[in-house]
């Protein structure tokens, strides 16, 4: 696969930066407390969504998220993977008071579901942009708030080398249990459909075979 943006051809491989020591995991593993560590380490990227009702939207993101495990193949999309873990308690709308509120039992329900995971999988590649980077479709597999639903998204590489990917999916809050269900009597009513976008810094390494060679040589 070439873009007309790339100076070089495209290395075989890409993982996300070793930045991310913890992620949203929305895609294979469990978002139940304690299973897995806080998520503290500075990320390689972000995670953002919006919230409309009729009369005010909150542009919101989360600060701590970290990859737990990738897969990525450029040569071979179909089978390249990627698993995130994001810390919920993390969340942050520029307002204090909101932002405790999506933290408890009535959205997010962190004391409970401390983490989300989302596995980012089965990419399939569309029409190019008019841009001409490289477009695929995929599949995100979320587990949030003690549910697992699968949700077709978007990505684009937005640059070859450093590697920049960027994506984006629309969540329906409703089908995770988040919050309460949109009402048209009342317009502080949050709807729905939620837009999330993602920008993830990628780092190239390399093969797995050249590593275990490596290994045997100097065993």
């Amino acid at each position: 696969m070439r873009s007309t943006h790339a100076r070089g051809p495209i290395p075989r491989r890409w993982r996300i930066a070793p930045l991310l020591v913890l992620v949203v995991s929305w895609l294979t593993g469990s978002s139940g407390a304690g299973e897995v560590a806080p998520v503290t380490a500075e990320p390689p990227g972000s995670i953002r969504f919006i919230g409309k009702n009729t009369f005010a939207t909150a542009n919101g993101l989360f600060h701590h998220w970290r990859l737990v495990e990738s897969h990525v193949d450029l040569s071979d999309l179909p089978s390249s993977h990627a698993t995130v873990v994001v810390d919920l308690s993390s969340v942050d709308t520029g307002i204090g008071r909101r932002d405790d509120h999506l933290r408890d039992s009535d959205f997010f329900d962190v004391a409970r579901f401390p983490l989300a995971t989302v596995r980012v999988h089965s990419a399939r590649d569309r029409a190019r942009r008019e841009d001409g980077r490289p477009h695929f479709d995929a599949l995100f597999d979320i587990d949030l708030r003690g549910v697992r639903a699968t949700i077709q998204g978007q990505v684009v590489i937005m640059r070859m080398s450093p590697p920049v990917i960027e994506g984006n999916l629309i969540v329906d809050r409703t089908t995770f249990g988040i919050g309460p269900a949109p009402s048209r009597w009342s317009p502080m009513s949050i709807d729905a459909e939620i837009p999330v976008r993602f920008q993830v810094a990628l780092e190239s390494i390399a093969s797995d075979a050249e590593g275990e060679s490596g290994a045997a040589v100097n065993e």
